[in-house]
This record gives structure tokens, sequence and C-alpha cells, in this order.
């Protein structure tokens, strides 16, 4: 069907009618004027959780927003539909559904989105990091540390930990007996949120941990700014392993450590071709200061 042809153009202009309706609606729950939500989960064209993400964007699950939106859901039933859903045979439904819980932060919800994690269909496991992550807290956390635990360190699934792990989880975890994938994927969630607590937990990591700790301690430290660890990634320019080398080497270029300038031209002249690449980034990198 052609996208300038007649029954195209009125189809997207009805679903583009049924969009503002629902944004209308979902608006005026936020505003207080009404407490009354009727929700369609099933618009031909229409993705409701899309357009409650919309309304929820930069929202925190404590805002007054999002709470009137959450009791409205529930009031009207469609809370508990969102829920069944989850379950159903469409990856389509389970997707949207999906969606709906972590615009609202449904933490009622986190036990039956975190069995979507383990789907075959890359969609429905994505939507589902991406609830728990908007969602967040302790047993959202932990559902993504058991998903990296099966699938091993995933990108999508650590920068969702990265957001779904409350205050110290992250910090707490890599200290504990952890499976191979998950103490590289923690360290790497932990740099990607730029707490200066991590910072303690991480460098004992480089100093003592596997060499792909080390390689992603290294960067973490370099993402959070601990000027503090400059000596211990200094150290790790030493290292026998040349991706520890060359993860060390960009540390110190991100961190801007002038002091580690004769080690970063030492490394000019290393055996591997990354590592000399590395450091001459980051003396690059020394320069622009």
């Amino acid at each position: 069907m052609s996208p300038s042809s007649p029954t195209t153009v009125i189809q997207k202009a009805t679903v583009g009618m049924r969009r503002s309706a629902l944004r209308r609606q979902l608006q005026s729950v936020v505003s207080d004027k009404s407490t009354t939500l009727s929700l369609d989960l099933d618009q031909p064209g229409l993705d409701v959780g899309a357009v409650i993400e919309e309304i929820t964007r930069g929202l925190t699950a404590d805002s007054l927003a999002v709470q009137r939106l959450v009791v409205a859901l529930r009031k009207s039933g469609a809370a508990d539909v969102v829920v069944q859903r989850l379950a159903a045979k469409n990856p389509h439904q389970r997707v949207r559904s999906a969606r709906v819980v972590g615009a609202l932060r449904l933490y009622e919800a986190v036990p039956w989105v975190a069995e979507l994690l383990a789907s075959r269909d890359r969609g429905v496991s994505d939507a589902a990091a991406r609830a728990l992550g908007k969602t967040g807290g302790r047993n959202s956390a932990s559902a993504l540390v058991l998903a990296i635990q099966r699938r091993g360190l995933n990108r999508r699934l650590v920068a969702e930990l990265a957001r779904a792990a409350p205050d110290l989880y992250l910090e707490i975890a890599l200290g504990e007996p952890q499976r191979p994938a998950v103490r590289p994927a923690l360290a790497m969630a932990a740099g990607l949120r730029r707490r200066r607590t991590a910072i303690s937990p991480l460098i004992s990591l480089l100093e003592h941990g596997s060499r792909r700790e080390r390689v992603i301690s290294c960067r973490a430290l370099g993402w959070i700014g601990a000027g503090s660890a400059v000596p211990v990634i200094k150290a790790a320019l030493l290292d026998r392993d040349w991706k520890t080398r060359m993860s060390a080497a960009k540390a110190l270029g991100a961190l801007r450590a002038h002091s580690a300038r004769d080690e970063l031209k030492y490394l000019q002249i290393d055996r591997n071709r990354r590592v000399r690449k590395a450091a001459e980034q980051a003396l690059n990198r020394l320069k622009a200061k």
C-alpha cells in the first residue's frame, strides 16, 4: 500500500487522534483533574506504553504525577491486565506491557518482568531489561544480575543494572563471591553510575581481580574520574596482559594524569600496536589540557 494512498493517510490520522486522546487523558490524571483512566492496550498502531513513557520521562517513581497514574491504572483494573499480558503468547503484547511497567515503575510486576529476561525473542528480553532499569530497586537489580549469570556480559543488561541498582548495591556486590561473568558486569555498571563510593572496591578489583576484571576496573575508574586511583592504574601499565595495559593507558588519559606522562611515553614502544595507540591517544589528551 502506497504511503500516500487515501487509506494510509486515513489510518495515520486515526492513530494520531487516538494518541492525542490518550495523551490528554493521561495529562488530565497527572494534573489531578481526573482520577479515572481507560486504557485499550490493543488499539491498532498505538503503543500505549510509549505514550505513557512520553508523559513520565524524567520523573521519579515517587513523583506525584507517576503515583497518580499508578492509582488510576489500578482503579480501572488495567494494572491487572498489564501484568497478565506479560505472559501473553504474542511477543508484541509482552513488549508493550513491559513498557507500561517501566514507564509507571510498577514494582509489584518485577517478578513477572524478570521472567521475560530469559526470552529468546530479543525484543522481549530487551524490553524487560529496560522496564527493570526504569523500575529500579533491589529486586530489579538482582533480576538483572541473574540474567547476566545466564547470558554473560551483555551491554543492555549492564546499562540497565547501572540504572536500576539502589545506592551501595553494586559496591557491596563487588566484594562478594560472584560467578565469572558477574563481577566484570558489576564493575562496568559501577563505572557507568560514576559514584565515588565505588572507587575503593574497583581499586581492589584492579589489584587482585582476573584479567577481565582488571581491564574493566581501569576503564570504570577513568569514567568515575577517580584521581586517587592514578598510582594503582599506573602500576597496571606494567601488567603482563596487553588489554590491561591498554585499558590503563586509556584510563590515565581520561583522568588527565600528568604524573603518568613518562610511563605513557615508554608505552609508545610497547610490543602491542593497540597499546601503543592507546598510549599515544592518552598523551594527546594530556597535551590538550
